[in-house]
């Protein structure tokens, strides 16, 4: 899920499942614009249950259309050459909607490594193991790239 404006009932649901302990990923939007100039929800949304999703493609560049911002992504995953259908029976094959998947995954196996793993956990887990990558230094929150091995160890 990702761009969009802000809306105070999506801000209170995704605030509602981090008091229940479920992680939100959002994709942080294809604009190719600068999230911390204008804002792209939900990715925007500070609440600590939230994790950013920025694209790159194969040789770890951030894609020319994925958003980005030092404060407001969070981290890098695939986004370029990701084939995936859409909601209108089409196909697609880039975008942070095909980068964010892999973040969700990662944290869906991290939560399941360490039953009762709190929202905190899993998210230090997933950003203080991001591979720094140039394309995403001072462009994301970690500098880095997705590594879902280097989370599970943690």
């Amino acid at each position: 899920m990702g761009g969009g404006g802000y809306s105070k009932t999506l801000y209170d649901a995704i605030s509602r499942a981090n008091n229940a302990g479920i992680m939100f990923i959002a994709a942080a939007g294809n604009a190719g614009t600068n999230t911390d100039l204008t804002a792209s929800y939900p990715a925007n949304y500070n609440l600590p249950n939230v994790i950013s999703v920025a694209a790159i493609d194969k040789n770890g560049a951030l894609a020319s259309f994925s958003q980005y911002g030092a404060t407001t992504v969070d981290i890098g995953a695939p986004g370029v050459a990701i084939n995936s259908t859409t909601a209108f029976n089409t196909y697609l094959s880039y975008g942070t909607s095909m980068a964010t998947p892999h973040v969700s995954g990662a944290v869906a196996l991290y939560a399941s490594k360490p039953p009762g793993a709190s929202v905190a956990q899993i998210r230090n887990a997933i950003l203080s193991s991001a591979v720094p990558t140039a394309s995403l230094a001072g462009k994301t929150v970690t500098g880095g790239r997705l590594d879902v091995n280097a989370a599970l160890s943690k």
